[in-house]
């Protein structure tokens, strides 16, 4: 078991990722969190990685690919980000909105939504899974999911304008 090489890099190279998590996420506790699940994702991985400088750049890579990610989620969903939307002076007014429209887009995913395009929604945009993990864990093609989560946030898309059509 040679978990040498990635337990260094990480300890030598822990506040330099910090600093790149920061800058990227703009938030302390997310880039703390980041770093945390990169060594969580590598540390599997550690029997594999032969030196220092090998784990040293899947190290960065890793990381900044979790801050991107988390970037990208966020753009997602901005709604779903309750830390950055609660603002103290928010009113409830604001609050039962929001709440209102998530629950709304919810109701259109399990109304509107394919099993398949549901379950490949769920892995990708709320559990965080990769499409090459998503498809061989429902067993298909990746391009197949890719096309599925494409139509499928489409279709809410789609459906979430046209109700907010009808209610003005």
């Amino acid at each position: 078991m040679n978990q040498e090489p990635l337990l260094s890099a990480f300890t030598r190279l822990r506040d330099n990722l910090l600093s790149m998590s920061r800058h990227i996420l703009q938030n302390e506790d997310d880039a703390s969190d980041a770093i945390q699940e990169a060594f969580c994702r590598l540390w599997p991985i550690r029997n594999k990685i032969k030196s220092e400088k090998e784990a040293a750049a899947l190290t960065v890579t890793t990381t900044r690919n979790i801050c991107i990610d988390q970037i990208r989620k966020k753009a997602r969903f901005p709604e779903l980000d309750i830390e950055t939307n609660n603002e103290c002076d928010e009113d409830n007014s604001d609050k039962e909105n929001l709440l209102e429209r998530f629950q709304t887009v919810k109701l259109l995913i399990e109304k509107r939504l394919t099993e398949n395009q549901r379950k490949i929604l769920e892995l990708r945009d709320y559990q965080g899974l990769e499409i090459e993990d998503i498809a061989n864990r429902l067993n298909m093609q990746p391009a197949t999911i890719r096309m599925n989560l494409s139509r499928a946030r489409k279709t809410i898309r789609e459906q979430y304008k046209k109700l907010n059509a009808y209610d003005r």
